[in-house]
């Protein structure tokens, strides 16, 4: 219990470390400058009943737009609960990168003890906190999705690891939990680890005792993974369709073709705040770590020499040995795809065009590397030896990668209030994120030669409803973030616009009869034909049949799989 609670401190006091500069008053400047006005719009959805989320309002130029169809929803939700708890919207932002940090310290420390030993796993758990890419991450890139992915990508590994080694089922839903929650905390690291993971259960199926065993136990989780995310990758496949996000994301700047990383820069590059450029271009620094690079190596070193050793040293596992070489193996393979010499990969794989940074990569080479240096430490046979190392790791880790973990502007003035104004979200933060709006939204090629929305700040509509012609008053007008109602009074044939972005799912209705949208404008708004009369409208955003599917399908695996766990009653608690 002791060893618990130091081991847990230890991460504690690391992550408040790396944490100090979310202290300060405001926030500092991030590239991802979208996540609290990303926060509010969540929470006021939420705030109208909307769930899951899927339509916000403000956003998309103040003419809302489906975000969370296809924006994985899970940081929000964890924003929202610090904020429901009473924390600000920049707060909770502040305490979700917190506890990126915290738990992916302590999500390594649980997958690494299972082959270097607990103490010795807290070696891992800092060199995955330490990493350069994290610095970059939070306080550069202010990435907060790909930071929380972090967490879970270690305790997916550890939970197949002992699915195999136990043969619990408890490990089934534990593997397909954690698969899940990847998938809606970040679909793009999602993609490119089921290009790796295969590797891995390979390895751990040859391993197998009982493979017809392995073999249903990997398909019931696959199925349960697949059903508890259901509600989110299934809109979001089918429904991409009906958005600019291919005319946005798979050309011009945002292609991969020209984002792909030199391999000295793997090793080192200096440290900056710009942005991922063409060539040697780059304004930051896609180094992987040259202790985490040297340590990889020299554990694969020694895991060769005793697997061509035989040893016959209980002290070291052959299984671990294979292990080793296994990880180093992944971990040379995720470099390597962050290179123009994977390039053909990227184009026979049609789909990991939607990474448009072949340095995502970077977040496998991180969770290969650092899991890696525990080994170090677990090789060295003396006690004496294992202790110096560690405390010479340690210093040689924090020395050249803490001062890293620092922005370059802070924003002290910077409030909810500001963070969450109407022109803030109208325009500011609409006009660096825009890739889910409508397909037949004008757009253009600007100065730097990227796609962009033909829209000024002008069109940004000052009214929710407007009468475009005709003759009419409207009374009891009430709106919320997904819905419209009014009552109009229309002394003749009357065009009215709902200044929302036409998009599958909004519907319309005349006196309760439904009637068709008319979005043949300029910017796909909104519109309705109102005969003449006294007439009660209402406009809401509803679930398509694939959304409607999709949530049933999430339902029913979570009734599934609370029922299967309460039933066995086998879920094992983590030390």
């Amino acid at each position: 219990m002791r060893k618990n609670i130091l081991t847990y401190l230890v991460i504690l006091i690391a992550s408040i470390i790396l944490s100090l500069p979310l202290v300060k008053p405001g926030l500092y400047v991030i590239h991802d400058d979208q996540q609290i006005a990303r926060l509010f719009v969540f929470d006021q959805a939420l705030k109208f009943g909307q769930f899951p989320v899927r339509w916000v309002e403000g956003l998309g130029f103040g003419f809302g737009y489906p975000l969370f169809v296809f924006y994985p929803p899970f940081v929000y939700i964890l924003g929202e609960i610090f904020h429901v708890f009473g924390f600000g919207f920049v707060n909770s932002i502040k305490l979700v990168f917190f506890v990126s940090i915290f738990a992916s310290g302590l999500s390594m420390h649980i997958f690494a003890k299972e082959f270097w030993g607990r103490l010795t796993a807290v070696i891992a758990a800092l060199f995955y906190m330490f990493i350069p890419y994290r610095a970059l991450d939070i306080y550069v890139r202010g990435a907060l999705a790909e930071s929380f992915s972090f967490v879970w990508l270690p305790l997916i590994l550890w939970s197949f690891y002992k699915l195999i080694s136990t043969n619990k089922i408890a490990y089934v839903y534990l593997s397909a939990t954690f698969l899940a929650l990847l998938m809606i905390t970040h679909n793009l690291i999602f993609l490119p680890f089921m290009l790796i993971l295969p590797f891995y259960l390979l390895f751990l199926f040859l391993n197998s005792k009982d493979k017809r065993l392995l073999t249903s136990h990997f398909s019931l989780l696959i199925l349960l993974a697949a059903g508890l995310s259901a509600f989110f990758w299934i809109p979001a496949l089918l429904e991409k369709k009906f958005t600019i996000v291919d005319q946005l994301l798979l050309v011009n700047l945002a292609n991969y073709n020209i984002h792909f990383v030199y391999p000295w820069q793997l090793w080192n590059w200096p440290w900056g705040f710009g942005g991922s450029a063409a060539g040697l271009a780059d304004g930051i620094s896609f180094k992987i770590g040259k202790l985490h690079i040297l340590v990889s190596l020299a554990v694969f070193i020694f895991s060769v020499i005793i697997l061509l050793k035989n040893s016959r040293n209980k002290k070291f596992s052959t299984l671990n040995s294979q292990f080793s070489i296994l990880i180093f193996a992944l971990f040379i393979l995720s470099a390597f795809m962050t290179t123009f010499y994977s390039k053909f990969i990227w184009d026979l794989i049609q789909p990991l065009g939607y990474l448009q940074f072949p340095w995502r990569f970077l977040t496998f080479t991180a969770l290969f590397s650092s899991f890696l240096a525990g080994g170090l430490i677990y090789y060295l046979r003396l006690p004496i030896l294992k202790l110096l190392a560690s405390l010479i790791l340690i210093i040689l880790l924090i020395i050249p990668n803490l001062k890293l973990f620092k922005p370059q502007t802070y924003r002290p003035n910077l409030t909810d209030r500001i963070a969450t104004s109407k022109d803030i979200i109208n325009w500011e933060i609409s006009e660096s994120s825009f890739e889910y709006l409508p397909k037949g939204v004008p757009m253009y090629v600007g100065p730097l030669g990227t796609n962009l929305v033909k829209i000024d700040k002008g069109d940004i509509p000052k009214q929710r409803v407007e009468i475009l012609s005709g003759t009419a008053a409207l009374e009891n007008l009430k709106t919320e973030t997904s819905k419209v109602t009014f009552s109009i009074d229309a002394k003749e044939k009357t065009k009215v616009q709902i200044n929302n972005f036409n998009f599958p799912g909004w519907i319309a209705k005349i006196d309760q009869s439904k009637v068709t949208i008319d979005d043949n404008n300029r910017l796909k708004l909104i519109s309705l034909t109102i005969p003449e009369g006294v007439h009660q409208v209402i406009v809401e955003f509803k679930n398509t049949p694939v959304r409607f599917m999709a949530n049933m399908i999430s339902f029913l695996s979570v009734i599934l799989i609370t029922f299967l766990i309460f039933k066995k009653w086998q879920i094992p608690s983590i030390h």
